[in-house]
This record gives structure tokens, sequence and C-alpha cells, in this order.
């Protein structure tokens, strides 16, 4: 009778997860419209036109690539120096240090999203205020594309960081002393019993993570949407953001169900790369 405790979850999967993931194969090989609530059935036509010239989604596919190749690394670098500085034996209040690092990641999207729109905003922005006050002049944060675009990779590393410190400062405690003692007994310095004994340790985490802020950063959509609704211009739109627009502003369901399928492929064709990459090199 084991099933049975797992049917109410398998369930659930099926409504929430599986019955929206085929209705979006679906729907993307039709011309569904929300405003007359009907669609014929058109093939791959909405893919061959995201694809030709006529469409914008080369760019934001690129624009959402550029973010995600931006955020993966700086997330994954920061997150493990949080976690190697709250793990090591020289710093005091550790437990404090982690909670503070952790706590962006438990704020929700929208409250990040206008806490940052109001820290950089150009005439009443508290960072711009604080730079007049010093004599210097505002920076448009958030009305220059390419300041725009790297506020929000920041804002988002901000975000997830934290969440991925805890992983790794949950690899980092479970590695035995004994690997740090013989280490020290070799003489290798602490960058090399780092990057010689520790990381390589540590890859099975650094795939979940490489993998985890991959998905993260392709998928965003609720910080940015709030923190600079895609602008200036389209300057920060990715493609998250461009599906739900196609869908509920443009209400071309069909067009944004072919979006997201293509996102969908996006993400485990990448998730798997990354997997096998780092398992060749372990």
């Amino acid at each position: 009778y084991a099933w049975l405790f797992l049917l109410p979850n398998l369930v659930i999967f099926t409504i929430f997860v599986v019955t929206p993931a085929l209705s979006s194969f679906f729907l993307a090989l039709t011309d569904y419209d929300m405003i007359r609530f009907s669609g014929k059935f058109v093939g791959f036509s909405n893919f061959r036109y995201l694809f030709s010239n006529a469409s914008d989604f080369g760019k934001v596919l690129l624009r959402t690539f550029a973010y995600s190749a931006m955020v993966v690394p700086i997330a994954f670098f920061t997150s493990l120096f949080l976690a190697v500085v709250t793990s090591s034996d020289l710093i005091r209040g550790k437990a404090f240090l982690r909670a503070l690092f952790y706590w962006p990641w438990l704020l929700s999207p929208s409250i990040i999203g206008v806490s940052w729109k109001w820290f950089l905003d150009y005439d009443a922005g508290l960072i711009n205020i604080l730079l007049l006050r010093n004599g210097a002049s505002p920076i448009p944060w958030l009305l220059d594309r390419r300041l725009a675009f790297l506020s929000v990779v920041l804002v988002t590393v901000w975000n997830v960081a934290g969440y991925f410190m805890v992983m790794f400062n949950s690899a980092l405690t479970a590695i035995p002393t004994e690997v740090y003692e013989a280490a020290a007994l070799d003489g290798a310095n602490r960058w090399v019993r780092f990057w010689k004994i520790i990381f390589p340790l540590l890859k099975p985490t650094a795939v979940l993570v490489l993998v985890l802020s991959t998905i993260m950063s392709m998928r965003s959509f609720e910080i940015i949407y709030v923190f600079t609704a895609g602008g200036p211009g389209t300057a920060t739109t990715v493609l998250a953001q461009r599906i739900y627009y196609t869908a509920f502003q443009e209400y071309k369901l069909g067009l944004a169900s072919a979006m997201s399928v293509i996102l969908f492929a996006i993400l485990i064709t990448l998730s798997l790369i990354q997997i096998r990459i780092l398992e060749e090199e372990a």
C-alpha cells in the first residue's frame, strides 16, 4: 500500500506540473489568442516566426544569455567566498554573518525590487542622495542601459548568494577535519589547501550550485519586473519577461507557449552540459 501514500503527491504533481507542461507543448503548436479564446493548429509556425527577422526574440534570447553569463559566475564565486569566510575558525560571529548573508534570500522578490528601485532612483534614491551630500554627481543607475543591466545583475546576485552560501557551508562542514590536518602537515598553504584539496571535494555541491543558478537566472522574472520593468527601453527585458508580456499584454498564448518550450529546452541542455563537464573533470 506504499503507493497510497505517494498518490496525493503524484496527483498534485500531475495537476500543477505535468498538465501545464503538456498544455504548453500543445499550445505552442497553435495560434491561440486569449482575447478570442480560440485558436487553430499551426504546426511549427510560432517557432519559425520567433527566429525570423520580424521578431525581437533573438535579441531577448541573447540578452538573457548575457544576463545569465554574468549572474552565474559572480553568484558562484561570491557564495563560495562567503561560505569559506563564515566557516573559518579565524572569524568571530559566524552564525550572525551567515544569517546576515542569507537574509536577502528570505525576502519577497517584490520587496527586493521596490527597495532597490528606491535605493537607485536618480532623483530621490538613497545612494544618489549620499553622493550629492559628498559633492559627487548622481549616477543614472536605472536610466542608462548598461548601468541598468549591471544593476539587475548585482541585485540578483545579492538575492541568491546567501542561499548558495548555505549549500557550500554544508559541504565544507561535511569534510572530515583529518583532511585539513593532513594538508597542513604536508606543508600546504591555505591557497593550495583550498584549490587542490578542499575544492575538489566540493564539486558535487558546485555542480548543484551551477545548475540551480543557471536555472534561476534564465527564468528570472519577479525582481526584474518590479525593479526595472524591463527598461530603460528593453535593456533589461529577459526571456521570462518577454513570455509574460506576450501572453498577458499581447494575449498571444500560442506564441508565449512556444517561447516557454524553447526556454525549457535551453535549461535542460545547459544543465546536462554543466553536469557532464564537471563529471568528466572529477
